[in-house]
């Protein structure tokens, strides 16, 4: 029978990954995780363009 091979081994550290052990399924967290990289690239953007982005501004005298 299966019980009688099973061997229950109280002295070892279970580990879990961090969809087990928390509430969240896979579905929530891929979300947070892709809309949070969104914002970021976002953010980066915005930072790109205003701050590092080398535009020369012409004038309109000729």
């Amino acid at each position: 029978m299966i019980l009688n091979n099973l061997v229950i081994q109280s002295n070892k550290v279970h580990y879990l990954c961090t969809v087990c052990v928390t509430d969240n399924n896979g579905g929530k967290i891929a979300l947070t995780i892709i809309v949070s990289s969104l914002v970021l690239l976002a953010l980066g953007n915005w930072a790109w363009k205003k701050y590092f982005s080398n535009k020369k501004e012409f004038s309109q005298e000729k």
